[in-house]
């Protein structure tokens, strides 16, 4: 006999998912709306979502526009499309995921496996990635103005391991044919990684990382004092001034 097979309702694709009746729905702030398919502790929610959501500034969110937090258990990446689950997922799975809509949004985030706070970080990861396609040509020509100055300074490091890996590829391939559509592909990681950092400092006080890898504190607090230009923090909120203020700390806590 073969293996049983996992009952039809147990993985949804997620553009099914997003259809599906979500009602009572909770509002969070920017008129977003939340929905988890999980039993959530007001804890868990206030860390996951709610804390993250108040924290993206207010132009971000109207970039956005209309949209819906779906936290589920996991989403797994099979063959066929990346599907809702129940069950933890044998293979590859992602943190989060969205389909947009002519209506709305809708973000999921997967809420097993990783603690409250990582899953609020991811929240704000997506939300960095989906304003990434919506900036103005001016915004853009800021934050390669200002990557251009790193590199003519000789600045090496980055703000995360992804944004290090695509830097290194550009500098590599400097003189090669391709070297706009490399430094336009490790301009949009690293603008996603620092915006993400820059809502994460938002929303608590974080430290920083030092080391080769890792940008010095001078071309971070520019990065920050950047994104506060053109995304200005909520009534309430600061950049995290302070704690670039204090870089003999080899790592982040969060």
């Amino acid at each position: 006999m073969g293996t049983p097979q996992t009952p039809p309702r147990e993985t949804i694709p997620i553009a099914d998912y997003v259809q599906g009746s979500f009602v009572p729905l909770s509002h969070l702030t920017h008129e977003w709306e939340f929905h988890a398919g999980l039993t959530l502790s007001p804890a868990e929610e206030r860390t996951m979502v709610r804390e993250p959501a108040q924290a993206v500034p207010a132009v971000i969110a109207e970039r956005l526009g209309k949209v819906r937090v779906l936290a589920v258990p996991y989403i797994a990446c099979l063959e066929t499309g990346d599907v809702v689950t129940r069950l933890k997922p044998k293979g590859e799975a992602h943190t989060a995921a969205w389909v947009e809509t002519p209506e709305r949004i809708n973000l999921l985030v997967a809420c097993r496996e990783l603690d409250a706070h990582d899953t609020g970080f991811e929240l704000l990861g997506s939300v960095a990635e989906l304003l990434r396609p919506r900036l103005t040509d001016s915004e853009l020509a800021h934050y390669s103005q200002l990557l251009e100055e790193e590199i003519r300074h000789g600045v090496r490091g980055e703000i995360d391991e992804e944004a290090l890996n695509a830097k290194q590829v550009h500098l590599t391939n400097r003189t090669a044919r391709r070297q706009r559509s490399q430094f336009e592909r490790y301009r949009d990681i690293s603008f996603v990684s620092t915006a993400a950092e820059y809502i994460h400092g938002l929303w608590h006080d974080v430290q920083i990382r030092v080391g080769a890898d890792h940008l010095p504190v001078a071309q971070l607090r520019r990065r920050m004092n950047l994104m506060a230009e053109l995304f200005p923090p909520n009534p309430g909120y600061r950049v995290f001034d302070e704690t670039i203020e204090k870089p003999d700390s080899s790592s982040r806590e969060d």
